[in-house]
């Protein structure tokens, strides 16, 4: 009777602990299918926020193309980013591509890292204060705002840039101080290291867009004007179709 017992006693703990050796393992697999399963999620949401990211910022590279590509030759091509007394076709022109870059900010610039975001909101009050009419301030200070505004510009457009990974992320520059004295533009031959270096863009061509006329003609501007000729070295805004 006793063995008996023993027998039926051992069988019992036998069975629970394999029972319980047999939870553990499915539950040890369970775990990590579950682990599996939430990392593939995350990695899946990565990629997805990669890609929203990616896609805001290429949205905005074109529309700061568009914004600052000289769309006709003029008198004074800069009368087309500066407060200065232009005719009224330029102050509409300039209305109209100041309205369509912040509209295209409104659509695609939440999508941005906050960072970035932040340097976009700096340059929509940049677009506002050109914009505005001040017709106390100086032209000396005006044309200042808009280089300020350009080589801004350029900066926030070489960080959007960087969202894609083609090229490093520009260290984080204090936007242009409007009240500041001195008619030296932002990132121009920099006295600090609070300012990018932007001289060599500034004074080279400066190209921004490709514009194509209904004569079928294509050309290359930028804020100066057409670009007569294209620097031999690349650069970034790409190069003429042949």
């Amino acid at each position: 009777m006793t063995e008996m017992l023993a027998a039926l006693l051992g069988a019992l703990v036998g069975g629970a602990l394999s029972a319980w050796v047999a939870s553990r393992q499915t539950a040890k697999v369970l775990k990590h299918e579950t682990d599996i399963a939430a990392a593939e999620r995350r990695e899946a949401q990565r990629l997805d926020e990669e890609r929203r990211r990616s896609y805001a910022a290429d949205q905005l590279v074109a529309a700061l193309a568009d914004f600052r590509a000289v769309a006709r030759d003029s008198p004074d091509d800069t009368a087309a980013f500066v407060r200065v007394p232009a005719v009224a076709e330029v102050h509409r022109e300039r209305t109209m591509r100041a309205t369509a870059l912040m509209k295209a900010g409104s659509s695609h610039a939440h999508a941005l890292p906050p960072q970035l975001r932040e340097r976009w909101d700096a340059l929509t009050w940049m677009l506002r204060f050109n914009q505005s009419g001040q017709p106390d301030r100086s032209e000396d200070l005006r044309r200042r705002d808009a280089s300020d505004l350009l080589n801004y510009i350029e900066y926030v457009r070489r960080s959007l840039v960087a969202v894609s990974g083609d090229c490093p992320m520009p260290p984080h520059y204090p936007a242009p101080d409007a009240r500041r004295e001195g008619n030296r533009p932002w990132g121009f031959e920099p006295e600090s290291a609070q300012e990018p270096d932007l001289t060599e863009w500034h004074m080279g061509s400066r190209v921004v867009g490709k514009v194509k006329f209904s004569s079928g003609e294509t050309s290359w501007y930028g804020p100066n004007g057409k670009v007569a000729a294209l620097p031999d070295e690349p650069v970034d805004a790409g190069k003429p179709e042949e």
